[in-house]
């Protein structure tokens, strides 16, 4: 079928239960952002792969909400269909509530599957259709019925992470957990978030493509712990770890029955934005339970990597910059030998390099491979089917990353293959302006990101330019590439501490043109105290040279070059005691200093 008669397929379902809308989010029953095929219903109904968007289908109409990072993928792949884009953000687009607020008439019903919307955006849907007595109803899963061949809910075998690259056991941090739990009154605590309870069990698995993470719940009570994940998963060494560490295991789908039962009780945190409408709803019907709003704990303690990660990550992101030196030297390699380059094969011989340095477990996200105008589009995904000839001119962006029991990492150059145009010149430049302007930041204690984000556009926005798109993401620790709650955007209000990891990728996307970005792992450390207070900065933690040949020297002021040649040399410092050969000579071809 195609998208049209996937469509009509769905419109005869929601026929069929009495609902005059369904809404089809990106998310899984744990509201991740990267999710297994099973729950890829979005994609599989719209046709757009973009990793974060919404699908909307009424009697009449369809919709399909995503960010500024795929406007450019979404308007192509949605072409030919019936599903309209809705461009979030811009002015005069409304939101999803607001679109069906409005379109649907009084007493209306909207349908969704209750275990992948969060809590907090049904909620919100009911206050806003309330003046129209539209009602909800979240207790079917419409894809069952029309997608034939749905691959089945992901159950890969666990493991553990060990202590020597977490820095803590999992006994250890339920009682981090237990003291934050404390300090609110709770009696009880939900997770649904992979990420969260990956960390605070330190089990790891496969379940999700380039996320070592593992499909399943958890509680933790004051006296006791409950990880929902199916037993066949577990081998005898992994069963002991999580009992001999207070851990109770239960099977993935007991969770509502234990959170139904008299088990739970008293004030029960539930994070409105991770966990799903229906674990909500057995929640709010628990006599004896009383459902506390608030933020997820583990997000914010696993943000503040401790000694250990910090250590195991500069190890990592030493291998990963290795692997990435690697590669390039082979692929500038064969473009001069006049040898047939796709981005694809690009992707490829990343992946090679990566693999062979010690602890690897694969990419942390699929490589963003894009030559010339490719990039313009921020999430471009090439396949062996569909990718271009990479040729000796104009720009190639690649962000890539790595996972490694000791780290995870995300890094982006934007590479010279040849002529450029002047415009490019000074796009690359302000890119890398923005860049250094972020890096050699010193801030007081109680910054977020929201207040540090100007610094990377305002060099873009002297130029009337800007990008659809935060600056910055906290990066995970042999998990999600990205982790919450710090960030660089101008909405963010977490206040950044030391520990805290976060990239730094502004860029510059021009539609049919060009696409640059550069970027790097920053991590929060502690500069000085004074009578005004406490101030921090940031250390740079990837290492790997930045094109030259795209820079106006002219442009850069004394102190941004000043940081760039520190910058060059770190990476020469770092990185030549671990490489030999050709793959050396090119680094040291490629980190030079500039000069005026």
């Amino acid at each position: 079928m195609n998208v049209n008669e996937k469509i009509k397929a769905l419109r005869t379902e929601m026929k069929r239960i009495g609902v005059q809308a369904y809404i089809i989010p990106s998310a899984d029953a744990h509201l991740s952002e990267y999710v297994a095929t099973h729950w890829q219903g979005r994609a599989y109904l719209s046709g757009f792969t973009g990793s974060a968007g919404t699908l909307v289908v009424t009697e009449t109409e369809s919709g399909l909400w995503t960010d500024g990072r795929y406007f450019i993928q979404a308007e192509s792949e949605l072409a030919g269909s019936e599903v309209q884009l809705f461009k979030m953000g811009q002015s005069g687009v409304p939101t999803i509530t607001e679109y069906l607020a409005n379109t649907l008439q009084e007493g209306s019903c909207v349908g969704f599957d209750g275990k992948v919307l969060a809590a907090s955006n049904v909620l919100e849907m009911l206050k806003t259709f309330e003046p129209k007595k539209i009602k909800v109803c979240g207790e079917h899963d419409l894809l069952d019925s029309i997608w034939t061949d749905r691959p089945a809910i992901p159950s890969t075998d666990v493991f553990i992470h060990e202590t020597k690259y977490t820095g803590y056991s999992c006994a250890d941090k339920l009682n981090m957990v237990r003291q934050e739990m404390k300090k609110s009154n709770l009696n009880g605590y939900v997770l649904t978030s992979l990420g969260s309870i990956a960390w605070l069990f330190n089990v790891r698995g496969d379940d999700i493509l380039f996320n070592p993470l593992v499909v399943s719940y958890a509680l933790v009570l004051e006296e006791s712990a409950y990880l929902f994940v199916d037993s066949h998963r577990l081998s005898d060494e992994v069963t002991n770890y999580l009992t001999t560490n207070g851990v109770t295991l239960k099977e993935y789908d007991e969770i509502d029955e234990i959170l139904a039962s008299s088990v739970v009780s008293g004030r029960i945190l539930c994070p409105l934005e991770t966990v799903n409408y229906y674990l909500y709803h057995v929640l709010v019907n628990h006599e004896g339970a009383e459902v506390v709003a608030g933020f997820d704990l583990v997000n914010n303690l696993k943000a503040v990597k401790n000694e250990t990660e910090i250590k195991n990550t500069h190890n990592a992101q030493v291998k990963d910059s290795c692997a990435l030196v690697g590669a390039m030297q082979e692929i500038y390699e064969k473009l001069d030998a006049g040898e047939l380059v796709t981005e694809y094969d690009v992707r490829e011989i990343l992946e090679v390099y990566r693999r062979r340095q010690p602890l690897n477990y694969g990419s942390s996200f699929g490589a963003i491979v894009a030559y010339g105008a490719n990039a313009a589009m921020m999430h471009y995904n090439p396949t062996k089917e569909k990718c271009s000839v990479i040729e000796k001119k104009g720009f190639l962006l690649i962000d890539s990353g790595g996972q490694y029991l000791d780290g995870t990492t995300d890094i982006t150059r934007t590479f010279v293959l040849g002529k450029l145009t002047e415009e490019e010149k000074i796009h690359y430049t302000l890119v890398l302006k923005g860049h250094i302007n972020l890096s050699k930041a010193v801030f007081q204690k109680g910054c977020s990101g929201g207040n540090l984000d100007i610094l990377a556009r305002q060099p873009l926005w002297s130029h009337g330019l800007d990008y659809r798109c935060g600056t910055g993401h906290g990066v995970s620790y042999f998990g999600g590439v990205h982790e919450g709650p710090q960030g660089f955007r101008l909405t963010q209000t977490v206040p950044l501490q030391p520990g805290m990891m976060t990239t730094n990728e502004p860029g510059v996307y021009e539609a049919g043109r060009h696409g640059i970005r550069i970027e790097n792992t920053l991590l929060v450390v502690e500069k000085c105290a004074t009578e005004y207070g406490e101030f921090y900065e940031f250390e740079t933690i990837s290492y790997f040279p930045i094109d030259t040949k795209a820079i106006i020297v002219e442009m850069l002021n004394d102190e941004e070059l000043a940081w760039f040649n520190q910058y060059h040399q770190k990476v020469v410092e770092t990185l030549s005691p671990h490489l030999t050969g050709k793959a050396l000579e090119w680094l040291k071809r490629e980190a030079i200093q500039l000069s005026r």
